[in-house]
């Protein structure tokens, strides 16, 4: 499975350049242009590290990064500036950055900052407790006991998202453009594979259900 990096970089070449190689190193990319853009495109997919220029027309890189830890964004981010003043460095870094890069820079130096992050994402859990039952999200599966039902990738993407947004509710626009992404779909097919979830749920005897009252979110019965 490829890691997936988010660039946000309004340098037109620079920008293409750092995609095609990271690609020729195997991570699929999504190249954004400005800080709002890169918002956007968290609220749509998950990635394994983002990389924020900080000067940006729209929304610059500091400001998206704060905005991207309000949203309980915990994605490592890499921070990319022509400036060297210390201040500028460490407003970075008190914002919520992992790491920061000053242009020019190596682009071997970004693939081993890269790494770095993925390797720790790797050691992350792919085990949740959700309740009662229990939820694997690399196998796409959920049980309890001796009991397990395989989720499909909708349901399984589903899940993950609702299970690391526990502590709020997620509306069923972004739940459906994260899920659906580039495919069409309609306020219907959301509930439908939440009504899917909940079965499983019911099947397995869980303690907690996914209300919809307000954004869809895990609650206890």
């Amino acid at each position: 499975m490829y890691e997936k990096i988010l660039i946000a970089e309004d340098e037109k070449d620079l920008g293409k350049a750092e995609k095609k190689i990271l690609e020729i190193n195997k991570y699929k990319v999504k190249l954004v242009q400005n800080g709002k853009e890169a918002l956007e495109a968290t609220k749509q997919d998950t990635y394994d590290v983002i990389i924020l220029d900080i000067m940006m027309p729209v929304m610059n890189g500091i400001d998206a990064l704060k905005e991207m830890r309000k949203m309980g964004v915990d994605t490592p981010i890499i921070l990319l500036t022509a400036k060297t003043q210390v201040d500028d460095k460490v407003e970075g870094l008190d914002a919520g950055a992992d790491d920061y890069l000053t242009k020019p820079f190596n682009m071997k130096e970004l693939l081993a900052r890269i790494r770095v992050f993925t390797r720790k994402n790797e050691n992350k859990t792919h085990i949740f407790n959700v309740g009662n039952i229990v939820f694997d999200m690399e196998k796409s599966e959920i049980s309890k006991d001796n009991t397990t039902f395989q989720l499909n990738d909708k349901e399984s993407n589903i899940l993950e998202i609702l299970v690391k947004n526990q502590d709020k509710g997620v509306s069923k626009v972004e739940l459906g453009n994260r899920v659906w992404q580039e495919e069409k779909y309609d306020e219907a097919n959301v509930k439908m594979y939440i009504s899917y979830l909940q079965d499983k749920f019911s099947a397995l005897d869980a303690n907690v259900k996914i209300n919809d009252s307000n954004g869809f979110i895990i609650e206890k019965l």
